[in-house]
């Protein structure tokens, strides 16, 4: 039986193995299925989370408007324009409030406009080509009486839509003011950035199953269900046709159908998720709908399970092969013996042959140590090594290999010439004070330059020294080539230029979005001034012009001349030349800087709140603190507007710790990417279009903290934005 069972040892330890690699490979299969389940159900919770927020942004884009239009309506200008028109029908100077509007959300509209019910129109701008959409409108206001969203129209092959709100004269619904949105400025800013993994993307329908923004605009302005059974009449089109009519039903959810993808050739059906949630338009809703690849999102599961099944497979192997191994070794276990102390026994000759080889070697060694010392040294060496005689000849006795290779003359050549004829700034004046210098101190260095063939100049720096070779005094000069040091200087140089453009550069962006400021800031007493004057004329024409009159109109004046000076005061501040470090409390550049910005914020219906924990007394270079500032705040506010958020905050903490300050600048914005954040430091980066940014703020931020003020500056995400935190030393 023991006998048998020697003899199948073998094929019993591979069935074993076979068996173990069979239920590994179930084992990992059952584990597989319930990975690939709880995954594709995470994956759906998290696309239909994004599905409801994109919705969400859709609605709080229309609800904005509609809240800001509402606004203007309900302003006091507006309403004493709108009455003026009424009473006497003219235009004139009416209505510039509705002009600014436009200039604040010209990224986002076409045109504003005010008309009458019947379609007359009271103003426009910047245009009166308004399309076609107004006039049903028109009946819908009248029929609705209250603030909506009209219907979808096309103008120019451009889909388009009207937002409007209901104006009243004495209690009677007389106009509507409407804004036109261009279908494509909303998917261009909230839907096309949207993305699903490598192929996946966001479209939105209207509430009939008509595509009204997607990647493919051949696509929209169609019924989705319709397209995809006219141009692959023989598929399968069932599950589609179930999702969309959820979808139409104003639902939401994620559901999974086959379909293809626009962007493929081969026309091959995938399957596919896809996430809708309704976006409420006025009284209408819109689809938006998010589909991502199903393949994307279980093929890492199925390849990480195969790399599974192959790795026990191959430690199976490994654990086989060693039992198969350690069962010959133990076969054989009085051969390996036997060898074993033939190995002994050779090792033992191999130690005493190698003990007399070394002795050999280490006599040959000494014999040639004095012959090779020298040469050694001569051609070892990285540098040109020269051997010169100490008189006025300075010949050359000598040289290393190093020599030849650099200036390409033949070691005969050398061997013939001076010292004088390879060398620019040495004469035998020079020479005779490197002997003095050489003497006195032991050795000199110097720098030179060396003269080759074909006119082949090298920039040098040598080390001399005395030799004595033989009672003979000599001079051994080591020659190292500094070509790459001086290079290397003169790039030094080159990026102190550019730094100092970059941080110009800086100085004029900034100056420009100071300029704007002042721009916003004067707009208001200028068209105070205007008044002022036109109501001088107007009283002088009816002759009521008097002292009192003129006084009282005097002061006005004054006042606003006052305002727009001190404008002037505080931003000639963040243009301060003066570069000397002086004391200052953070809270005055903070104020500062702030009040720089204040209209900015002001036509942007942002709140900015400051946390000062410590009025640190700082020494430095405020101007400079208060451009860094600026530049955080700006592109906090640029972010806001650019996100939309419905939450326009912008958070400043401002605290001593230890001995140190940390300032840290938290906006609403929806923060930046991973990528972008390990980034925004760099020169030249921007997130914005290249109208927006020149991507030289944050980076000279960045020299200014840790050059001037010896500190740093980091930004993170945080809770929905971006938090910038500077520290430095007080």
């Amino acid at each position: 039986m023991i006998k048998v069972l020697n003899k199948y040892k073998y094929a019993m330890i591979i069935v074993i193995a076979l068996m173990v690699m069979i239920v590994i490979i179930g084992a990992s299969y059952q584990n597989y299925i319930k990975i690939q389940n709880k995954v594709i159900e995470i994956e759906q919770f998290q696309l239909l989370s994004l599905a409801e927020t994109l919705a969400k942004s859709v609605e709080n884009f229309f609800t904005n408007q509609q809240h800001n239009l509402e606004i203007l309506s309900k302003n006091r200008t507006f309403i004493k324009d709108y009455n003026g028109f009424s009473a006497d029908g003219t235009q004139k100077d009416l209505f510039k409030n509705l002009e600014d509007y436009y200039n604040i959300q010209s990224e986002n509209i076409e045109l504003i406009r005010l008309v009458k019910l019947d379609g007359t129109e009271i103003y426009a701008f910047p245009t009166t080509d308004y399309g076609d959409g107004i006039l049903d409108d028109c009946q819908r206001v009248k029929l609705v009486q209250k603030p909506d969203v009209g219907e979808i129209y096309k103008e120019s092959d451009k889909l388009y839509v009207n937002i409007y709100h209901p104006i009243y004269f004495e209690e009677k619904l007389d106009a509507t003011l409407y804004i036109k949105v261009k279908i494509n400025t909303i998917y261009q800013s909230l839907i096309a950035p949207v993305k699903a993994g490598e192929k996946g993307y966001a479209s939105v329908k209207d509430s009939s199953g008509v595509l009204i923004m997607h990647p493919n605009t051949e696509d929209i302005g169609e019924n989705v269900i319709e397209v995809r059974k006219n141009t692959y009449p023989d598929f399968d089109w069932s599950e589609l046709t179930e999702l969309v009519e959820k979808q139409k039903n104003k639902e939401s959810g994620v559901g999974v159908y086959h379909s293809l993808w626009f962007t493929d050739n081969d026309q091959q059906r995938i399957k596919k998720f896809s996430a809708y949630a309704p976006a409420n338009i006025g009284s209408d809703f819109w689809i938006v709908n998010i589909s991502k690849d199903y393949l994307e999102v279980v093929s890492f599961l199925k390849n990480r399970t195969y790399t599974i099944v192959i790795i026990n497979f191959l430690l199976l192997l490994v654990f086989l092969t060693f039992g198969l191994l350690f069962y010959k070794f133990t076969k054989d276990k009085a051969i390996i013996e036997k060898e074993r102390a033939l190995m002994i026994e050779v090792k033992a000759l191999n130690e005493a042959l190698e003990l007399d080889i070394t002795k050999r070697i280490k006599l040959e060694s000494e014999l040639l140590s004095s012959k090779n010392k020298f040469e050694n040294i001569f051609e070892s060496g990285s540098d040109c090594i020269f051997v010169i005689s100490m008189n006025q000849s300075a010949q050359i006795i000598e040289v290393n290999h190093k020599v030849e290779l650099s200036l390409g003359y033949t070691k005969e050549q050398l061997l013939s010439m001076s010292y004088y004829q390879i060398s620019t700034q040495v004469s035998e004046d020079v020479y005779n004070a490197l002997i003095q210098g050489i003497e006195i101190n032991s050795g000199v260095t110097f720098e030179d330059e060396l003269k080759g063939v074909n006119g082949k100049v090298i920039p040098v720096e040598i080390n001399a020294r005395i030799m004595n070779n033989e009672n003979k005094m000599q001079i051994v000069m080591i020659s190292r080539d500094i070509t790459m040091k001086r290079l290397f200087d003169q790039e030094m140089e080159e990026n102190k230029k550019r730094e100092a453009l970059m941080i110009y550069q800086s100085r004029l962006a900034a100056m420009g979005e100071m300029i704007g400021n002042i721009a916003h800031q004067w707009r208001q007493p200028l068209s105070g001034l205007a008044m002022i004057y036109n109501n001088i004329i107007d009283a002088y024409k009816y002759n009521e012009l008097d002292e009192d009159y003129l006084k009282a109109q005097g002061v006005r004046h004054a006042d606003l001349v006052k305002f727009m000076s001190s404008t002037i005061d505080d931003f000639r501040f963040f243009f301060d030349p003066k570069t000397e470090k002086r004391d200052f409390l953070i809270s005055s550049v903070c104020d500062r800087t702030i009040d720089f910005l204040k209209e900015t914020i002001r036509l942007n219906n942002i709140e900015v709140i400051v946390k000062l924990e410590s009025d640190v007394l700082i020494n430095g270079l405020p101007n400079q603190l208060s451009q860094v500032l600026f530049s955080i705040i700006k592109n906090a506010i640029d972010a806001i507007v650019q996100h939309n958020s419905s939450e326009k905050k912008i958070c400043i903490a401002i605290e001593g710790r230890d001995e140190e300050l940390l300032i840290s600048i938290q906006d609403s914005g929806g923060g930046a990417s991973k990528a972008n954040v390990s980034r925004l430091f760099d020169a030249y980066f921007t997130t914005k279009d290249e109208q927006s940014g020149t991507g030289l703020g944050l980076y000279i931020s960045k020299v200014i903290i840790e050059k001037n003020f010896k500190g740093n500056i980091n930004a993170i995400n945080k809770e929905n934005g971006l938090c910038i935190t500077i520290s430095f030393p007080i």
